[in-house]
Formats: structure tokens, C-alpha cells, sequence
């Protein structure tokens, strides 16, 4: 691999973690594939902010692998803002749901990512080129989004996967989260939460109205 050196963080954030993986070496050969798509793709689009490979590893993979010291995600999952593939694409290689929908309307990130999941081998990987208003994915355990909007209108926009039972991740700058915590807790249950950096990895249940 080009890029084992660096990618080295990843598996030894994975053991401090405990995060389980049925087979880290075939992880750790997509993420370094993953990683030369990045780099080459980058040279012709803004693809992503970061500037090093190691600012790469650890500020994109590891913050999106981040979500999963709260729980798995779940059989079927969908990522909404794919982008360039964050959290997605790293979740998909660490976690391996049965099915995964990207949704991105912007048409060179979709073509990116369809590039990623046939050169990683992903059958299970749909990405779908549209807003998520636009797509019809009824049946959904787990829902995430990077970026996609503020945390209130995420929760919106995932309430017709909460209200089935799915849960939610939000991923937000700490001061976003407490200004918001005392609104989103009325509706949701906080099942998990990580704080890294004065950012915070929540994972939400609906509550149960009687």
C-alpha cells in the first residue's frame, strides 16, 4: 500500500476503541485506494477542504468513523450530502451494512462516487443522484449526515425514518449541541454520545408517545 504509514492511525484507533472489523486488512487496502481516488480526483474538483494525507486520515476517515463507539449502524443505512463520501464511505468499509444509500444531487460528486464504490468492490453501496426529497427509501435502520444541514432541520429531514423506528446520527460542534439539546431531547432519546474535540457524535432514538 502507498499509504500504510499514515493509514497505520486508523487501525491503531480502531484497537484503542475497540472497534471490531471482520477483516482489517482488506479495510485498511480500500482505505488506501480511497485515498489515491481523493488525491488524483482533488487535482481536477474541490473535492474536500483537507491538504496533507495524514490531515486526510484524521480530520475525514477517523471523524467519520467516530459514530461507531456509539453501536453499529444497523442492516440498511443512508448518508444524505454524500459529498465526496463522508462519513459514508469509510463507514461502508469499517462496517459493511447490508445496504447503504448515498444521496447526492451534485452530478461530479455522484460520478466520483460511483467511481469509489466499483473500484472498491462495493455491491451494496446504492448512490443516488438527487435530493433527498426526491428519494423514496421507506425501510431505514440508521440515517447520517456530515453536513447537510443544521441539526433541527436534519432531525426534519429524518423523521420519516425516526417515526419507523430508525435511528439518527448528528454530527455538530459542541456549542451547536447544547444550544440545541434541550429542544431535540423533547422528541428524542440520546442513546449515544462522543465528544472529541469541541465536536460532538450523537446517535438518537424517537421517543415512545403513550
Amino acid at each position: 500500500m502507498r499509504y500504510s504509514h499514515e493509514l497505520t492511525a486508523i487501525s491503531d484507533w480502531c484497537q484503542r476503541y475497540r472497534i471490531p472489523c471482520a477483516d482489517i486488512d482488506t479495510a485498511m487496502h480500500r482505505f488506501d485506494a480511497y485515498l489515491k481516488l481523493l488525491l488524483h480526483y482533488q487535482k481536477r474538483t474541490n473535492l474536500i477542504g483537507c491538504e496533507s494525507v495524514s490531515q486526510i486520515v484524521e480530520d475525514l476517515f477517523i471523524d467519520s468513523l467516530q459514530i461507531l463507539r456509539t453501536g453499529d449502524l444497523g442492516a440498511t443505512c443512508v448518508d444524505v450530502g454524500s459529498g465526496a463520501g463522508f462519513p459514508a464511505i469509510p463507514l461502508q468499509i469499517m462496517a459493511s451494512p447490508a445496504a447503504f444509500h448515498l444521496v447526492e444531487p451534485r452530478t461530479k460528486r455522484y460520478a466520483f462516487l460511483q467511481c469509489v464504490c466499483r473500484e472498491l468492490g462495493f455491491s451494496t453501496v446504492i448512490v443516488h443522484n438527487a435530493k433527498i426529497e426526491n428519494c423514496d427509501l421507506a425501510s431505514v435502520d440508521f440515517a447520517i449526515s456530515k453536513a447537510f444541514a443544521p441539526i433541527l432541520d436534519w432531525l426534519e429531514t429524518a423523521r420519516r425514518w425516526t417515526e419507523c423506528g430508525a435511528q439518527v446520527a448528528c454530527l455538530v460542534a459542541q456549542g451547536d449541541w447544547e444550544a440545541a439539546r434541550q429542544v431535540v431531547e423533547k422528541d428524542y432519546v440520546v442513546v449515544g454520545e462522543i465528544d472529541v474535540s469541541q465536536r460532538v457524535y450523537v446517535r438518537l432514538e424517537k421517543r415512545c408517545r403513550v
